[in-house]
Formats: structure tokens, C-alpha cells, sequence
């Protein structure tokens, strides 16, 4: 595979604009508060930035099936644990298909100066416990690293106007659970990438 020189001033240029729309995400409230100081970590770093970020989070979704995209209705997110109550009000409320209850891992989308960064950095994040992370793109605007976590369970929670789940606050405790399993693994990242290089 011939890997393409990345253009060091495009990539400047991209970094600037990731750091300018992340604080303008703070200013509006639109960033992940799990997620804010490993963003800010990561540009301080000289030779890494984020593009895309998520702390891991539950969310329940009308949908035939819970993998797909169109025709899918979000009715419910968040990146924190989740209450009973909080289950509970979406349940009562009419469903056109089937509500799902998915919790998922953190991912973040990374952009590297170069290919010794990107392996680096691959192996840090794979060692903080983000083992289904990878490559995705390389072109002359930086080398795309997508890190995620691998954690991501569906739970059926109604059909139609029928409710699936019998004991739905043991589905709550597993799936706060998960979602306090991926924020771990960010902690670990967090210590990783402050003790780095990169």
C-alpha cells in the first residue's frame, strides 16, 4: 500500500478548525462534559487532535431493528446512567415499532501528523482496553484513527404495544453497568495519553 505524504499545513489548518468548532461546542453546551478534559488533553498534544468524540451512552431507539439508520426514531439519549423513571416515560408512550434499549462505548475519531503517530497511538489505545480500534483513512489532510471501545448491546424493549421486558430495572443496572465499563476505559486512556509523547 502506498501510503501518501500528509501535508503538514493542511493539516495545521485542520487542526485550528477542531480546536475552533470544540470551543465553540463548550460555549453552546454541546460537548460531552465525560469527554471534555481528554479532548483538551489531546490538544496539547503536537502531533494528534480529535474530530469526533463520544463518552459511551444509552439510548432508546423505535426501529424494526436496532442497527438500522433510516426509519429509525431516537426517543430517547444519554450520556450519563439512566433511571428507572427515565425508561419508564418512554415506555408509556406510543411505539410505531419496536424499542430498543442500546448502550454503547465511547468513540472517538482522532486525526494523526503521521504514520509513527498513528501506530502509537493505536498502541495506547489498545492497551487502555480499545481493542476494536483502527485505521479508517489516509490522505494528505492527516491519517483518521477510529477508536472504539467494542462495547455496544441491545436490549428489545417493547414490540408494537407490547412490553417485552419483565424486570426492566435489572435491564437499567446492567446497562448503567456497561456504560460506567466504557467511561473506565476512558479514565485509562486519559492516563495514558498525558504520560505519552505524541
Amino acid at each position: 500500500m502506498t501510503v501518501n505524504k500528509v501535508d503538514e499545513r493542511l493539516w495545521k489548518n485542520k487542526r485550528e478548525e477542531a480546536y475552533n468548532r470544540f470551543l465553540e461546542d463548550i460555549e453552546i453546551g454541546y460537548v460531552d462534559a465525560d469527554i471534555k478534559e481528554l479532548i483538551e488533553l489531546v490538544f496539547t498534544k503536537k502531533n494528534i487532535f480529535t474530530t469526533s468524540s463520544c463518552s459511551g451512552r444509552i439510548v432508546i431507539v423505535d426501529a424494526l431493528y436496532p442497527w438500522l439508520r433510516e426509519e429509525t426514531s431516537i426517543v430517547f439519549k444519554k450520556h450519563s446512567p439512566v433511571t428507572l423513571e427515565d425508561v419508564l416515560s418512554i415506555l408509556n408512550q406510543k411505539t410505531l415499532y419496536k424499542l430498543w434499549l442500546i448502550v454503547s462505548g465511547p468513540i472517538i475519531h482522532f486525526n494523526a501528523l503521521n504514520l509513527d503517530t498513528a501506530i502509537k497511538l493505536l498502541t495506547i489505545v489498545r492497551n487502555a482496553g480499545f481493542k476494536h480500534s483502527g485505521i479508517i483513512s489516509i490522505s494528505n489532510g492527516g491519517i483518521v484513527i477510529e477508536v472504539v471501545s467494542g462495547i455496544w448491546v441491545p436490549f428489545l424493549l417493547k414490540d408494537g404495544e407490547k412490553v417485552i421486558i419483565k424486570d426492566l430495572e435489572l435491564i437499567v443496572n446492567l446497562a448503567n453497568k456497561m456504560l460506567y465499563e466504557g467511561k473506565a476505559r476512558l479514565e485509562k486512556l486519559f492516563k495514558f495519553l498525558r504520560d505519552a509523547d505524541i
